[in-house]
């Protein structure tokens, strides 16, 4: 684990490169305050467009889905379409929860919304047909409007039968009931939709979230680091830099991910910070040194074993932010996401996300109480 002043070395390197800081550290597009920023353009939006369109175009309404994996981009696209579509009025909700009352009353609570927080806890019923008529009712109540949901998965799937029962049909109600000019798009996994597919009664869409070519990994990779650039491109070209990521290494790197672009970015972020870490150290790079760093960057998705940390299992591109952590926050203590953004400096939502990522490696659990500890002993 390096030390503090091992820490700000490590930092400097990524000016190799004319870069803050490694620009794949928060791996998640919700840590992201646009994700159009760092968007590439593949068929799939393509797809997305042309139906969307039909709507804020033509007056149609439609029900999409779309279904992929974890990390193969569908809160991106969600996300994208809410920064997008300046024409429509958009409402995103994460569904979080495994039950159907709750997951329909954070859809009602955000799609009422503009009333102010006291009102609005007097305005929204519990029951659930009631819940189904203020939503159709405020989406209708604008020319234009799309609701985008995150994860039903964790209601469909890890809900109860009856919940995935009560939910699909609910969305079925809801889109019936809406008027042209309207859309409902669905990120979930296959899985979740199929459950759907056979109890939804209304027409819809499926838009099939597909692996990524090895060209569109490397405008994904160099679109990130663009956009984290202490410098501008011409600068950096100028100063004689070269890229980190080769066509050669990118393409390893997408065939490792499995054209996956959540693990492409993970596996970026590692490969990035030692490849960072060996220049410091070494000065120079052979091909046979970036294919073995390129190996151990892909075996360090391996998570400790309950009860301990491995040092040497901590992704490189995670080894200071949890470092900072660990040092404030030992085992057996506990913290906040407000702490946590305190003690690295970030905004909530990017704290948020880094965290996720942490608890994804196995490193950070969330207590009884809603807070987080790092493993290694039971709050």
């Amino acid at each position: 684990m390096p030390d503090e002043s091992d820490i700000k070395v490590i930092e400097a390197g990524y000016l190799r490169w004319m870069l803050r800081a490694n620009p794949f550290a928060y791996l998640s597009s919700e840590s992201l305050e646009e994700v159009k920023e760092v968007h590439v353009d593949t068929d799939i939006d393509e797809k997305l467009a042309d139906i969307l369109d039909k709507v804020i175009r033509d007056g149609e309404k439609r029900l999409i889905f779309l279904v992929g994996e974890f990390g193969t981009g569908k809160t991106h696209r969600l996300r994208l379409i809410g920064e997008i579509l300046e024409e429509a009025s958009t409402f995103y909700v994460k569904i979080d929860v495994d039950d159907f009352n709750t997951a329909i009353y954070r859809i009602a609570h955000v799609v009422k919304s503009g009333i102010p927080a006291k009102l609005l806890k007097r305005r929204i019923p519990k029951d659930p047909d009631q819940l189904m008529e203020i939503i159709v009712d405020e989406l209708n109540s604008y020319d234009l409007a799309v609701l985008l949901l995150d994860e039903v998965e964790n209601v469909v799937v890890f809900g109860t039968r009856k919940d995935a029962e009560l939910f699909s049909k609910a969305i079925s109600r809801i889109f019936q009931g809406l008027n042209g000019g309207k859309a409902i798009v669905i990120g979930c996994i296959p899985p979740a939709y199929d459950i759907m597919k056979r109890l939804i009664d209304v027409p819809h869409e499926k838009i099939e979230m597909r692996r990524l070519s090895p060209a569109e990994a490397s405008r994904i990779l160099k679109k990130r680091l663009e956009y984290y650039r202490a410098l501008m491109n011409k600068e950096a070209r100028d100063f004689g830099l070269d890229e980190p990521f080769t066509e050669d290494l990118v393409i390893k790197m997408n065939e490792m991910a499995g054209g996956n672009p959540r693990k492409l970015m993970k596996l970026a972020r590692n490969v990035l910070a030692m490849l960072t870490k060996e220049l410091r150290e070494s000065g120079k790079l052979s091909k046979e040194k970036v294919l073995q760093i390129v190996k151990s960057a892909d075996e360090g998705k391996e998570t400790p074993p309950e009860g301990g940390i491995l040092e040497e299992k901590v992704p490189d591109g995670l080894k200071e932010e949890f470092d900072a952590l660990r040092k404030r926050f030992p085992p057996g203590t506990s913290f906040s996401l407000l702490e946590a953004s305190r003690v690295w400096g970030l905004k909530l939502i990017e704290a948020n996300a880094l965290i996720s990522e942490l608890m994804r490696e196995g490193l950070v659990y969330k207590t009884e109480t809603g807070r987080y500890s790092i493993k290694g002993s039971k709050i």
